[in-house]
């Protein structure tokens, strides 16, 4: 499955590079940002079947961080479109 959302992700970045896009690096940031929210939430999902507080506490870190990262990428492509309005 893993794979497959590689995949998945590096075909939806080909395509916003290949667009010449202003808010392609936002869509990057998009997508590494839902990966890492993803694989926080495995991570606490499987820290709190296991009790292991430390992999837990790693999961939630994870999701934090994909998720200030997946805002990040809003603000970028938000820019973008500013920017692409501006020039038409």
């Amino acid at each position: 499955m893993q794979k497959v959302l590689i995949l998945a992700g590096a075909a939806m970045i080909s395509v916003a590079l290949l667009s010449g896009s202003a808010s392609a690096q936002g869509t990057t940031d998009k997508i590494e940002g839902t990966g890492k929210e993803l694989k926080g939430s495995v991570k606490e999902t499987v820290g709190k079947a296991t009790g292991d507080s430390k992999l837990e506490l790693e999961g939630k870190v994870d999701k934090v961080e994909g998720g200030a990262q997946n805002a990040v990428g809003d603000l970028k492509n938000t820019a973008g479109d500013i920017k692409d309005k501006l020039t038409k």
